[in-house]
């Protein structure tokens, strides 16, 4: 068997981890509106992550100066929009959502999460970095790119349909009370997080 789609599906694990702002962002959306709104939210962020794994086998050399002169601003941006976000969730009353799934919601949710990584670049120098230390970029071909790029989309999309399976059934077992505190808290770790990214790309931008 060509251990290629492995090492995609390992990449794409690694990219899903949600332990960034936005990673939080689709937990805590999933515990509010439940499992499929969450989900789908972050197979956009999984559509953007197999986008930029094309990006890094077939241009990187071209783009690397690219992403490197900008990613400030765009994460500037992000920590923005993340701000703006958690400090409207920590302010107003938050209620638990019956689970929607009309299209037009579903594709609201999905284009959020690709809004959310498509301007977060600098996933492509990790990307490239993890082609580079599980070599895969080392002979690629058109077959082992495509193989490589379904495997991230698999990995991704696999390790949150767990993560949101887990959580939906986190929101069974507490009652509503306990829900809300634990999504102020999430949105507390958010707005922290969102500072963080603000600070640093300011940092970053002044240096530039």
């Amino acid at each position: 068997m060509d251990i290629t789609i492995l090492k995609g599906i390992l990449t794409g694990f690694i990219l899903s981890l949600p332990f960034g702002p936005v990673g939080v962002y689709c937990m805590e959306l999933t515990i509010v509106e439940g499992k499929w709104k969450g989900y789908i939210t972050a197979l956009g962020m999984v559509t953007i992550d197999m986008f930029y794994s094309a990006i890094a086998l077939l241009f990187l050399s071209s783009v690397e100066d690219y992403v490197k002169k900008y990613e400030s601003y765009l994460s500037l941006l992000i920590g923005i929009f993340l701000i703006i976000i958690s400090l409207r969730k920590l302010f107003s009353k938050i209620e638990l959502k019956e689970l929607n799934l009309d299209f037009k919601s579903m594709l609201q949710n999905y284009l959020t999460g690709v809004g959310f990584a498509i301007v977060n670049i600098s996933t492509i120098l990790l990307i490239a970095t993890l082609f580079a230390f599980l070599k895969i970029l080392d002979n690629a071909t058109p077959l082992t790119s495509i193989t490589t790029i379904l495997g991230v989309g698999l990995g991704g999309a696999s390790l949150w349909f767990f993560t949101t399976y887990l959580l939906s059934h986190f929101r069974k077992l507490f009652g509503k009370e306990k829900i809300v505190k634990i999504i102020k808290f999430t949105n507390g770790i958010i707005f922290i997080l969102a500072l963080f990214v603000i600070i640093y790309s300011i940092k970053q931008i002044v240096k530039a």
